[in-house]
C-alpha cells in the first residue's frame, strides 16, 4: 500500500508543477493569453519608465492593444506584408541599446530584469513595432491625398501662429505634407481597426477585460 502511495505522489508532482497559461481572449482564430497581457503591461511600463500597473484598467488597456495587434497580424498574414527577421531584428535591439544604454548590454539586462522582461521579449516587441509602422506605411499612406489647400490651412493654423517674422509657406511645405499624411494615415488605420473589430468574432474569456 505504501509503495502505491509513493508511486502516486511521484506521478502527481510533475502534473502539479505544470503551469497552465490560460486563454484570456480569442480574436478570430488567434488567442491572447493571460501571460501575454501581463507581458504587455510590463513592456509598456519599461518603455515609459513607469512602475508596472496590473490593475484591471491597465490590463484592459493592454488587452485592447493586443486585440488590435492580432487583427493587424492577421491582415499582414493575408496580405503577405514583409516582416523583420534575423539580423534586422538584432540591429533594432543594438540601436535601442546604443540610444538608451550607451551600448552597455549589461545595463540593459539589469533594467529588463527589474521588469521580469527578457532581451528576447524586448527584441520581439521592437520588431513588432517596426512591422506595424511598415504596415501603416504600405497599407494606408499611399491612399492619402494632400492638396495645396490642406497645406495652406495647416500653415495658417499650425505654423504661422508659432513663428515670428517673415516666413514662407514653401519653406515648410515638405514638413507639412509629411505631418498631414501621417495624421490621416493614423486616422484611417484607427477607422479600419474599428471596422475590423466589428467584423471579427472577439470573445473575452476573462470577463473583466471586456469593453
Amino acid at each position: 500500500m505504501r509503495r502505491l502511495l509513493i508511486a502516486s505522489c511521484l506521478i502527481a508532482v510533475p502534473a502539479c508543477a505544470v503551469i497552465v497559461d490560460r486563454i484570456a481572449i480569442t480574436v478570430g482564430n488567434k488567442v491572447i493569453t493571460e501571460s501575454e497581457i501581463d507581458l504587455r503591461v510590463r513592456l509598456t511600463a519599461f518603455e515609459n519608465g513607469d512602475k508596472p500597473d496590473f490593475s484591471n484598467a491597465s490590463r484592459k488597456t493592454a488587452a485592447d492593444r493586443l486585440v488590435d495587434q492580432k487583427i493587424v497580424e492577421r491582415e499582414m498574414d493575408v496580405g503577405h506584408y514583409p516582416r523583420l527577421t534575423g539580423d534586422a531584428r538584432s540591429l533594432l535591439l543594438d540601436e535601442f541599446t546604443r540610444t538608451n544604454y550607451k551600448s552597455d548590454a549589461e545595463a540593459l539586462d539589469r533594467a529588463l530584469s527589474g521588469y521580469s522582461i527578457t532581451v528576447g521579449d524586448l527584441e520581439e516587441d521592437l520588431a513588432r513595432q517596426s512591422d506595424l509602422l511598415n504596415f501603416l506605411s504600405l497599407r494606408f499612406r499611399p491612399a492619402v491625398q494632400v492638396s495645396d489647400q490642406d497645406v495652406r490651412q495647416y500653415f495658417d493654423t499650425k505654423i504661422r501662429p508659432k513663428e515670428t517674422g517673415q516666413i514662407a509657406l514653401n519653406d515648410f511645405r515638405a514638413q507639412i505634407e509629411r505631418q498631414i499624411t501621417s495624421d490621416r494615415a493614423d486616422a484611417d488605420m484607427e477607422a479600419w481597426l474599428r471596422d475590423q473589430r466589428r467584423q471579427t468574432k472577439i470573445e473575452y474569456l476573462e470577463k473583466d477585460l471586456a469593453p
